[in-house]
């Protein structure tokens, strides 16, 4: 009799599409599906950025950065829209892959037809490959450490970008940390 009881539960359960179902296909609740991030080398270097990033859907997020970089006399300004797919389907935590989208205000120093050195810049709309993986740590796996690599096309006038010599592609790395609720 008790056999019975058990199976007829679970044909009660899986009709119903109760927890017990959702636990016999794998699926594992996520506590998190939003984080917000620095990047702590803003303290020694001119390297800062800001992001927040949040699932939309099993293993795809939507995210926003801000940054700015100087690295010699070359200043990057970016604000970039940022679509993540994780493999794994569990969102913000392990390997993504992704595209990006964005606006950077580029300077750098250049000698005019005078012979003087100035800044003169550039703005233009990038779009962006990326590569990153984040480790969710803690007991309860709410600190974020991100890192990551990027190639940004410049769509822009090719002479201006020549002219003040921004690279093409634009190669971008990323260090954040953060916390997600």
């Amino acid at each position: 009799m008790h056999g019975r009881s058990l199976f007829v539960a679970g044909l009660v359960a899986a009709a119903t599409g109760s927890p017990m179902l959702a636990q016999s296909q794998g699926r594992v609740p996520i506590p998190y599906r939003t984080y917000v991030a620095i990047n702590p080398l803003s303290i020694p270097f001119d390297i800062a950025s800001a992001e927040v990033e949040s699932g939309i859907a099993n293993g795809i997020t939507i995210g926003a950065t801000a940054s700015y970089t100087a690295i010699e006399h070359k200043r990057f300004t970016t604000v970039d829209a940022k679509l993540r797919y994780y493999p794994s389907e569990i969102v913000l935590d392990g390997l993504s892959v992704g595209l990006s989208v964005g606006r950077t205000h580029f300077t750098n120093t250049v000698e005019n037809t005078t012979g003087e050195v100035v800044r003169q810049g550039f703005d233009y709309t990038t779009i962006g490959l990326l590569g990153d993986y984040n480790w969710l740590l803690g007991t309860r796996k709410r600190f974020v450490i991100g890192s990551g690599i990027g190639l940004k096309r410049v769509l822009g006038n090719s002479d201006e970008r020549k002219r003040l010599d921004v690279p093409q592609p634009v190669i971008t790395f990323r260090f954040v940390l953060g916390l997600a609720f």
